[in-house]
């Protein structure tokens, strides 16, 4: 079995470091600020900037430098979040995100891959089974997968299948261009869960999509 989370050094760095930039920059801004507001010309924002400024007495820098420390916490704890613990035994994957669980059987499994920092795993009709950041790097996850016998992929197996969605080129059925009009403007509102499940719904359907900024992406789902 293997556990593949962050290593100490990286959970460090995301436990102090927004915590540790905050204080530092806290310390800086007033003078920043001050340096800024001695030019004597409008400035964009003039405003914050002469109220940056005015922070001087030591209290006032005290308040200043626990609210940016507490904010960096804040961004800490949202990072970790949104890291993945995975555990890679002989029959099964478990994937912990904070407090949700799945636990994927290997052989619902079709194929492994990384995509950027992300974990993708696919069934065996390329269906996305999960997509999510792990905390351990794509070379310790490719090792660890296969050594235990998976069907990782260094790369999407199916990245020559996919055609950017151009609205109305025919290319698709009436039922799918409508989901991918939907998820569209899901994605220009980022409301990712809409999105999720919209995505869900063009799966059912028989078609997958990835996202590149606000492009869209389809191929057809694929039996291996």
């Amino acid at each position: 079995m293997a556990v593949l989370t962050l290593s100490r050094r990286h959970r460090a760095l995301i436990t102090l470091g927004p915590a540790t930039l905050g204080v530092l920059l806290a310390l800086a801004l007033p003078v920043i600020a001050r340096w800024l507001a001695g030019f004597g010309v409008a400035l964009p924002f003039g405003f914050v900037i002469k109220a940056v400024a005015g922070v001087d007495a030591g209290w006032e820098v005290a308040v200043q430098v626990a609210i940016f420390g507490v904010l960096g916490v804040l961004a800490s704890a949202e990072i970790l979040r949104h890291v993945t613990r995975v555990t890679i035994a002989a029959d099964e994957v478990e994937l912990r995100t904070a407090g949700d669980r799945l636990v994927l059987a290997r052989a619902d499994i079709g194929a492994l891959y990384p995509e950027r920092d992300f974990l993708v795993v696919l069934d065996h009709d390329s269906r996305r089974l999960f997509h999510g950041e792990p905390g351990a790097s794509r070379a310790r996850l490719g090792d660890a997968f296969r050594d235990h016998g998976y069907p990782w992929h260094d790369d999407d197996p199916f990245a020559d299948l996919y055609h950017r969605w151009e609205p109305e080129a025919g290319r698709l059925p009436i039922d799918v261009e409508a989901v991918l009009s939907a998820r569209a403007v899901a994605l220009r509102k980022k409301a990712g869960k809409e999105a999720g499940e919209l995505r869900e719904t063009l799966q059912k359907l028989g078609y997958a999509v990835r996202d590149d900024g606000a492009d869209q992406f389809w191929r057809p789902l694929v039996r291996r």
